[in-house]
């Protein structure tokens, strides 16, 4: 399959500046905003996942007949060669332990130890290397497909490719974002303040996924250096939801015409109830009598109008509610919804006396 996708796509000079593309096109990019645009313009300007697959196997970091991370010496993907066992750190035992259940899935890593004792230095030579703060460890995952290598391709990656849906990669991310917590709460020492960060492609330094996980009480200048690229796992979390609602929901198409089908039915039931309603109160009021007719008449056109309008009123209130539905079948309920107040001195009032 990633044999075909490549045949298919091609290593244009385009797609082999795809990251650089990327950082010009979203230069901030901390926020849930941010990772829509970047996941937009991939999808609508960049060509799509399968141009980021294409980029990483020209650059050596994928090995196209398997889709996995390459572990070698040359390119050195640190996070890759660390997970697949071919390297490994001092003290990465109890690191690892304090994962838990989590620890077959996911690898603790920690910075080198001069980035780490300079975490206070704003000197340039450190300026963007140095760890974030006083406690900064790195969380990666074991699977080394490359759909995983960052979070701009989660859940984007076609499943004839070997990828996994929007539904799956959010379940992955929650269990990320508890592994981490796991950590923090197990191996002691840290504030109950953690920021939990990834560096989208373009704006990443190494091209295997690795989660900052940083305490937030003690923060250095590389912490600041970053700030524009710091995205929060809970905002790639709630896009990946989003999109993922999006896919499975109706088409837009669809979702009108639940509104429409919807509105329709409320307003004629609900109109018809109404004067019908109005009509028996205006009739009881008369008494029935065969002189009374003239003030039953009006009763009733009266207390249908009224019927009509408080209708009318309570249906203005629900296109709020049908927005999370279709933005333009709401609005267009609205208007439904407020022309059937006009109704009362309308044709609709002035026909019941046929």
């Amino acid at each position: 399959a990633h044999a075909r996708a490549r045949r298919g796509w091609g290593a244009s000079q385009e797609s082999m500046r795809l990251k650089e593309a990327l950082t010009d096109r979203v230069p901030v990019l901390r926020d849930a905003d941010g990772y829509r645009e970047v996941r937009r313009a991939l999808l609508d300007e960049f060509g799509g996942p399968l141009c980021v697959f294409e980029e990483l196997v020209g650059a050596g970091l994928v090995d196209p007949s398997t889709g996995l991370l390459t572990t070698g010496d040359a390119p050195f993907n640190v996070f890759a060669r660390l997970a697949a066992g071919v390297m490994t750190q001092e003290g990465a035992a109890q690191e690892q332990a304090a994962l838990g259940d989590f620890s077959d899935e996911f690898l603790i890593c920690r910075n080198r130890p001069e980035t780490e004792e300079h975490w206070t230095s704003d000197d340039p030579a450190w300026l963007g290397k140095a760890s974030m703060g006083h406690r900064h460890r790195f969380l990666t995952v074991k699977d080394l497909h490359w759909q995983w290598f960052n979070a701009l391709t989660f859940g984007l990656v076609p499943e004839t490719c070997g990828g996994v849906t929007l539904e799956a990669a959010v379940r992955k991310l929650e269990r990320m974002k508890a592994a981490a917590a796991a950590y923090v709460s197990n191996i002691g020492g840290w504030s109950g303040s953690t920021g939990l960060f990834f560096h989208v492609y373009g704006h990443n330094s190494v091209n295997s996924l690795h989660l900052h996980v940083v305490d937030l009480s003690e923060l250095g200048p590389t912490f600041q250096k970053c700030e524009h690229k710091n995205l929060p796992l809970d905002a790639v979390l709630q896009v990946l939801r989003e999109e993922a609602f999006r896919r499975s929901s109706p088409g837009r198409g669809g979702r009108r015409f639940l509104v429409a089908l919807a509105g329709g039915l409320l307003l004629v039931g609900g109109a018809r109830s109404a004067c019908g309603e109005g009509a028996r109160i205006a009739i009881g009021a008369s008494g029935g009598g065969a002189g009374r007719d003239s003030v039953g008449r009006h009763g009733a056109e009266g207390s249908r109008r009224s019927a009509i309008v408080a209708y009318g009123s309570g249906l203005s209130m629900l296109p709020g509610v049908l927005l999370l539905l279709d933005a333009p079948g709401a609005a267009m309920f609205g208007m439904l919804a407020s022309g059937l107040q006009l109704l009362a001195g309308g044709p609709l009032a002035a026909g019941g006396e046929g």
